[in-house]
């Protein structure tokens, strides 16, 4: 049998109310009573898009040539379609292009404006187009940032072209106008069968643009520069995860073991609690069976323990501030390997579960 818990001697003098120590109980023991009574579940808020990705492509009448066995507009349509089919459905897919049947430098046009879901309407409008026309990169960067900046999303251009500007315009300078504005972008430029003045040229466009650059010479190329990008695309979204991941407002510390005359083994629990909108909190600490992986209960609610049918003792420490530290000491007997969680409960007014440190093992 397991014993009681001990606290250490400073969190002893640190009495909750009977109120409080009522309430939680009473939280605790009835969830499994009352959770088929809740009439509503919650409404987890919407996250805001991450990034859009808008293509810039080259329908000029250069984009008829063959690079290859392939023409230059048919690898366009055929990996910019497989680029856009491989990203989740919650991105914001769109495309800007120029020349399509429309002659002079005035062609570039929003075909396809940025949204979610679109990807069978986008993929008509990419395979209707027909090259003609001349090359207006500088127009099309200038329409494509006078876009982007009015829905101030994170977005990636991603230039696919066969030449340099044709109509006297300057890239680069649009580019340095987008940043001066404080555009939040950047440029990838994809280019197929430039010549080496050519292909310098644009390497320096898409280093203007934080962005990188593929020279495209044929099939093969086109594939690993859209693999490449993908390859980006998850690297950026682990990265963001990472940094997203909140520090929980309680967290285990350490897990000491201790010296002790009984035949249990002793364990010091080191915590730690930090919350700024309450002066009054309370620790509780759950001690739980190990869980099989292929148990996945539902998660009943995100500030609580999880596996709450796993715990088989609690014990709390309550204190009068807005951050604090302390110790709980609990004895196991031998060879039993148990887990712990910690929860953090605001306890002014009602009192309210507020997060949670995540399981830790405790082992012989």
């Amino acid at each position: 049998m397991l014993s009681l818990f001990q606290l250490s001697d400073d969190q002893k003098n640190i009495k909750p109310s009977s109120f409080q120590i009522s309430a939680i109980l009473f939280v605790l023991c009835s969830f499994f009573q009352i959770s088929s009574l809740s009439s509503a579940p919650e409404l987890a808020a919407p996250s805001p898009t991450e990034s859009a990705k808008l293509f810039i492509l080259d329908a000029s009448g250069s984009m008829n040539e063959y690079l290859g066995i392939y023409q230059k507009i048919h690898l366009a349509k055929k990996y910019v379609r497989h680029y856009a089919d491989q990203l989740p459905e919650e991105t914001e897919i769109g495309f800007i292009a120029y020349g399509n049947r429309l002659p002079g430098c005035q062609s570039s046009r929003l075909y396809q404006p940025l949204e979610k879901g679109n990807k069978p309407q986008f993929r008509n409008k990419l395979f209707g187009l027909t090259p003609s026309g001349a090359t207006p990169l500088a127009e099309s960067i200038r329409i494509a940032g006078d876009y982007i900046s009015k829905r101030k999303i994170p977005t990636e251009l991603i230039l696919v072209t066969d030449g340099v500007e044709s109509c006297y315009g300057d890239p680069e300078k649009e580019l340095k106008i987008l940043k001066q504005k404080g555009i939040d972008f950047k440029m990838h430029v994809l280019g197929l069968g430039l010549k080496p003045d050519e292909k310098k040229i644009m390497e320096s466009l898409a280093k203007s643009g934080n962005g990188k650059y593929y020279n495209v010479d044929g099939d093969s190329d086109f594939y690993s520069a859209v693999d490449d990008l993908l390859k980006q695309e998850s690297v950026a979204k682990r990265a963001k995860t990472n940094t997203d991941r909140k520090t929980p407002k309680v967290r285990i510390i350490q897990i000491d073991k201790l010296p002790t005359d009984r035949e249990e083994n002793l364990y010091g629990v080191r915590f730690e609690f930090e919350n700024a909108n309450s002066n009054n909190q309370c620790v509780l600490l759950n001690l739980k069976q190990v869980v099989s992986p292929s148990s996945d209960p539902k998660d009943w609610n995100v500030h609580r323990a999880s596996h709450p049918e796993n715990v088989i003792r609690t014990d709390q420490a309550c204190f009068v501030d807005q951050k604090g530290d302390g110790i709980f000491k609990i004895h196991l007997p031998k060879n039993l390997s148990l887990n712990l969680e910690l929860e953090l409960w605001d306890m002014q007014g009602i009192p309210n579960p507020v997060d949670k440190s995540g399981e830790r093992s405790v082992k012989d």
